[in-house]
């Protein structure tokens, strides 16, 4: 009899159909079905017929060719952050492009690193601040 009460809730386990779940919220007329929003009528619709959604479903972009993370360093020492003129020494063969030329090219910024100068070079601007080359660790 033990056994059948083990036995019992494994077997229905193993043969049960998997369940699928979703994380649904509704707010007044929008919905939001695992992260993405609705209007009420469109829920309706996809609710009533699941195939729907997997046609209104955009298909997967093909992958990004080329590198997924680059450093990019000022070539001189700055006594404040650059300018947006500037232009950063990139790695990954991307050459030496601009803060907005590294957004165009869908490249996000992760890291701003000041890293100061080794200590046989000077250390402070004439200004009397300190001085550092900014690292930009990015990233696709």
């Amino acid at each position: 009899m033990n056994r059948l009460f083990i036995a019992l809730p494994i077997a229905l386990a193993f043969f049960a159909a998997p369940a699928l779940a979703a994380f649904i919220f509704r707010v007044g007329d929008t919905v939001y079905v695992d992260g993405k929003q609705y209007s009420w009528e469109e829920w309706k619709r996809i609710r009533d017929n699941p195939e729907a959604l997997k046609q209104s479903q955009p298909p997967a972009s093909a992958p990004v060719a080329g590198p997924r993370a680059a450093a990019c360093t000022t070539t001189i020492y700055h006594d404040e952050f650059p300018s947006e003129d500037e232009r950063f020494q990139c790695s990954a063969d991307l050459g030496m492009l601009t803060r907005g030329q590294i957004m165009e090219k869908g490249w996000k910024v992760d890291l701003v690193e000041k890293v100061p100068p080794p200590s046989d070079q000077q250390a402070q601007s004439p200004r009397g601040m300190p001085l550092y080359r900014y690292k930009l660790v990015i990233s696709r």
